[in-house]
């Protein structure tokens, strides 16, 4: 099959689900790419994407907030808005006129305004998650400037996705539904990672790991409430213990945590590296949709987590099953000490994680789940 695969970004480690995707995708047909590049380390990471053919549009931050602001006065969301570049959507139909793809794959919600523009060759979107939902959440619980932004975009975003629904456009989520909550022609096709085996030995050190995007707002908020309310406890129960903070562009307010039992790891080029010398991983994430990839990372890397309910209950995974849930500060402090100082119930809840990521998100799982989304889109031609 030929399939255009299109993005706003590029996909790359820091990316790792469009990333995962595309390699599982470029194993069994032709693949060209088009995306939105911002830098040339950007257009670098491009080159190395395994696809046949790449087309590289420029986005300048400038522009794209006026849009934004262009937006404002009218339904449309800023998402949309932001990478709705008018160079992005000439290439894009340059590239069906001259290739006529079979299938074009639009890569999460930034590209949505691009449906139409698809017309006649059939289209999925991989939206990851339905992001109205973290928006709504943001409206409702972060405090300003993002509650405003989440009382703008909620309803834009919702009132795209379900004209994305109702018009019948294949959808492609990571986490699956809770039932009764499901929606038609949406397909669960969770995030991909294969956990490099390296043989390094594991650490026998109280070593507490944290990774993730620090642009993000939900994994900043979350680690602040870590840092400021858990790990103090923490580091009196279990004398001794180091936290290693692994993510991009960590910011001030995150920096300032740096000291003897707070390490920070900014911009490593993999984290792979980092879950071997990890005891217990931590995903204090109470805002947001979707699955946590850093939870998939740390499991599938047989190393257990504490996590919050919220990402516990989209995930799949159980309290003492397959993770340590908290739902407050002292359920995390004694459930995080508990687990440093017992290597036996570290062991057993590492090992039943992994089992859990090898069965939902190992690459030939999603290869399963990904035919089955692509089916709907070219029924008999979802494998070359």
């Amino acid at each position: 099959m030929k399939i255009l695969f299109v993005a706003p970004w590029i996909p790359s480690k820091i990316r790792p689900r469009s990333l995962a995707l595309l390699e599982i995708l470029a194993k069994d047909h032709q693949i060209r790419f088009l995306g939105l590049t911002s830098s040339e380390e950007e257009v670098r990471q491009a080159r190395e994407l395994p696809v046949e053919s790449v087309t590289l549009v420029p986005r300048n931050r400038i522009t794209s907030m006026l849009r934004c602001g262009l937006a404002l006065p009218t339904r449309t969301s800023l998402q949309q808005a932001y990478a709705d570049v008018p160079r992005l959507s000439a290439a894009l139909a340059d590239e069906i006129r001259q290739w006529q793809p079979d299938v074009v794959h639009l890569n999460v919600f930034r590209t949505v305004h691009l449906v139409e523009r698809c017309a006649p060759v059939p289209v999925i979107v991989d939206l990851d998650e339905f992001r109205s939902e973290y928006y709504s959440q943001l409206a409702q619980t972060a405090g300003l400037p993002w509650k405003l932004v989440g009382r703008i975009e909620a309803p834009r975003m919702q009132a795209r996705e379900d004209q994305l629904v109702a018009n019948g456009v294949p959808l492609m989520v990571s986490a699956p539904f809770a039932p009764g909550e499901e929606r038609p022609n949406t397909y669960v096709v969770r995030s991909p990672y294969d956990h490099p085996e390296d043989g390094t030995p594991r650490t026998t050190e109280p070593r507490v790991l944290f990774v993730g995007r620090l642009t993000y707002e939900a994994n900043v908020n979350g680690l602040l409430w870590f840092l400021k309310n858990c790990w103090p406890e923490v580091t009196k129960r279990v004398p001794g213990a180091v936290l290693d903070i692994v993510g991009t562009d960590p910011p001030a307010s995150v920096q300032a945590f740096r000291g003897p039992s707070v390490e920070i790891h900014a911009n490593v080029p993999d984290v792979a590296p980092y879950y071997p010398r990890a005891s217990v991983a931590i995903v204090p994430v109470w805002r947001g949709t979707g699955v946590q990839m850093k939870l998939i990372q740390a499991l599938a890397a047989n190393v257990p987590a504490v996590t919050t309910p919220e990402v516990a209950r989209r995930a799949g995974v159980r309290h003492d099953q397959e993770v340590v849930v908290g739902a407050d500060v002292e359920a995390w402090v004694s459930g995080l000490s508990a687990l440093l100082t017992d290597p036996a119930r570290c062991q057993r809840l590492g090992a039943a994680g992994r089992r859990w990521a090898l069965d939902f998100h190992s690459s030939n799982a999603v290869r399963d789940q990904l035919a089955a989304a692509y089916a709907a889109v070219a029924p008999g031609r979802s494998r070359a």
